[in-house]
């Protein structure tokens, strides 16, 4: 818990940071008095004055400000002539536009330098390129490949990782594929063609792929078991080969998943289900356990907003990774492409929000923000910088957009102020203050209702156990000691 609060704040500091940074240096740069620079918003906690600026935090870490000289339309009094130069809004609107966008713009480019850094320092991490399962009656399986084969060449291309396979079949659309694997130290070739599939994307669009019915190989080695959770309550400990599940053998982490949560299509259920004992058969440093837990049902959300249901054990694994080395350049090329299309990606959500195709159950307000933050806070480093990337870039794209009290919203009042080449009245920007500032409230309003649904519905959920068969299924055995070969 403290993990998580401390990590939410300190993350939420360096973002409001970033984004009134932006605003502070390009007024500075043009040359506006700055009277406050405010991380926080009121009650103060901490105040110093620095030449003509105060410097403030303050006890509510949800946002912050920087107060311009002349930024308040309501302020009475005239602006001295001397001071006209310093006032903001005696700036004409392509300089007021500066001050406005560099706060955003603080943040995306945050985000592309966030990625930047990650990239030359931990480099990329790939799949390592090995088969896993072949789904039966695939062109995989039909052409004869088997699990644990190991992919040499795509195309004649040497394949040094298993996306090569995956940027191989996007490419092709369809096109009949060359694979040369290596099999117990042995190379052979295979020409494969590749399957069409329609499914869906992200956000339950229609989508196309080409598939051969290859996956990576994941081993069932457990890599992690979360603490208080049904694995580790049954005396799983990371390290634990899993031979197999309810007698079913599971060779690979697919098969552990497939036992415990059900096939891919029938996971994530909208509707509670019930759950049955599992027995383990792992093997520990060369002695063979038997183990029995039952799953707990955890809840998550669907692309439509609705609360789902899935067994979980609360354990993990973790994929053979091979971390490809990128030069400090080369990673600005791709740290700043990483960015990019993580805009993408979220202007598509803002688009698909306001259009419904996407539900707005699906929004998350500071609770959400700081489970996950927390979430991240634990795992690693490197997991929550990603996370600050991605939160900048969200931070960014929303405060563009053409709602009065945000950023987009001035902005567009700037815009028409230039087209109209006069200022908009003081009645109709304060109308619009209340107007943003009432959509903003409903918002908040939104989010928190969806933060505190997700709460109850997790609090609320309660695993029912399938009842017992006349006789529960005994959990495969061999001796102690028995290594070597799977059973």
């Amino acid at each position: 818990m403290l993990t998580t609060v401390i990590s939410f704040i300190v993350l939420l500091l360096v973002l409001i940071f970033v984004h009134e940074l932006g605003h502070f240096m390009a007024a500075k740069i043009i040359g506006v008095k700055v009277e406050r620079f405010s991380l926080g918003f009121p009650p103060k906690a901490w105040s110093r004055q620095i030449g003509e600026t105060e410097y403030q935090l303050a006890w509510l870490p949800l946002g912050g400000y920087v107060k311009m000289y002349g930024e308040d339309p309501s302020e009475s009094g005239e602006t001295p002539p001397e001071l006209r130069r310093r006032s903001f809004a005696h700036q004409p609107p392509w300089a007021r536009m500066i001050i406005v966008l560099a706060g955003p713009a603080f943040n995306l480019v945050f985000a592309a330098l966030l990625f930047w850094g990650l990239i030359w320092v931990v480099g990329i991490q790939h799949l390592a390129p090995v088969i896993g399962p072949v789904k039966p009656g695939s062109p995989a399986a039909e052409a004869g490949l088997q699990m644990d084969d190991l992919i040499v060449k795509v195309n004649g291309r040497p394949a040094l990782y298993f996306d090569a396979l995956d940027s191989a079949l996007a490419e092709g659309r369809g096109a009949p594929l060359d694979l040369t694997v290596s099999r117990q130290g042995r190379e052979s070739s295979y020409r494969l063609t590749p399957a069409r599939r329609e499914t869906q994307n992200l956000f339950g669009d229609p989508l196309t792929i080409y598939d051969v019915g290859l996956d990576n190989r994941m081993p069932s080695v457990i890599a992690k078991v979360h603490p208080g959770k049904p694995a580790d309550k049954a005396g799983l400990a990371a390290g634990d080969e899993i031979l197999a599940i309810n007698g079913r053998p599971t060779p690979d982490w697919q098969d552990v998943l497939s036992i415990i949560q059900g096939p891919p299509e029938a996971r994530a259920s909208v509707t509670p289900k019930t759950v049955r004992p599992l027995y383990f058969e792992v093997r520990r440093e060369g002695k063979i356990l038997n183990l029995e837990m039952i799953p707990e049902l955890v809840t998550g959300l669907n692309a439509s907003g609705d609360t789902t249901y899935t067994p979980m054990v609360g354990m993990e694994t973790r994929a053979r990774i091979v971390t490809e080395p990128v030069g400090f350049i080369r990673a600005a090329g791709l740290g700043f492409l990483e960015a990019a299309n993580m805009i993408k990606l979220t202007l598509v959500s803002v688009q698909k929000l306001v259009t419904g195709q996407v539900s707005a159950k699906t929004l998350g307000g500071p609770l959400l923000i700081a489970e996950v933050t927390g979430d991240k806070a634990r795992a690693g480093l490197t997991p929550l910088l990603n996370l600050a990337a991605f939160i900048s870039i969200n931070l960014g794209i929303l405060n563009l957009l053409p709602i009065p009290v945000l950023d987009g919203g001035q902005l567009l009042f700037f815009i028409v102020e230039a087209v109209r080449r006069k200022p908009l009245s003081l009645r109709f920007r304060e109308g619009a203050q209340w107007v943003g500032l009432v959509f903003i409230g409903l918002l908040m309003v939104v989010v928190f209702y969806n933060d505190i649904a997700r709460l109850v519905a997790r609090l609320s959920t309660k695993t029912e156990i399938e009842a017992p068969a006349e006789s529960a299924p005994a959990p495969a055995s061999a001796p102690d000691g028995a290594g070597g070969s799977r059973p």
